[in-house]
């Protein structure tokens, strides 16, 4: 990365130490802007991930969880905004150079062209798909995903559908960051080993 070209955390954290000083309700529309600004998370719609009340708006639940933390920084904001909404904003930006678009919560989080696969979260994080691209479709005249890659899928707990992969939690809860980390890692070091180099 260029050594001047900011990554979306620290433009995050650049935001952050603009607020310094305002009051946490202030702080929070705030964050809730310039998520949405650099991400495209509208935390006024994602659905809050711990108990609520219902009158309770979410960037009002927000402005009183910024209470339990020590100060207003990437650091502390993002763990915070990845238990109560679901977005792993740290994880996305580790990720951004591989060749995965990413759609989650009806937002695209990350897609580039060339990309080679898609993974797709439901609104509510309840189930995932890893799906082929166009750009691979074209690339190797192939609508389904390589067998390898799905059977190092179905390793970490993904089934087949189709040339794709799904998986959904068994209990009816959010899919777990550990899981979706891992779903990543995999594809990034599946692509790395197999790099396309026409149709497969």
């Amino acid at each position: 990365m260029n050594p001047v070209e900011k990554d979306r955390i620290q433009q995050l954290e650049d935001r952050l130490e603009r607020m310094y000083g305002n009051d946490l309700d202030s702080a929070a529309e705030e964050i809730c802007l310039a998520v949405k600004d650099l991400f495209g998370f509208d935390y006024h719609r994602i659905p809050v991930l711990i108990e609520k009340r219902e009158d309770v708006a979410n960037c009002e639940f927000l402005a009183e969880k910024l209470k339990e933390l020590p100060e207003l920084t990437a650091e502390h904001v993002c763990p915070l905004l990845l238990r109560l909404f679901g977005t792993n904003l740290e994880g996305i930006v580790a990720m951004e150079k591989a060749p995965i678009s990413i759609r989650s919560k009806e937002n695209w989080v990350k897609r580039h062209d060339g990309d080679l696969v898609m993974i797709t979260g439901g609104h509510r994080d309840l189930d995932v798909i890893v799906s082929p691209t166009e750009a691979y479709m074209t690339v190797t005249g192939n609508e389904r995903l390589p067998d390898e890659l799905l059977d190092l899928l179905v390793e970490i707990g993904f089934e087949r559908r189709d040339g794709h992969a799904f998986h959904e939690e068994p209990d009816g809860k959010p899919v777990p960051v550990e899981f979706k980390t891992a779903t990543i890692r995999t594809i990034t070091d599946y692509f790395e080993e197999h790099p396309l180099s026409g149709k497969q």
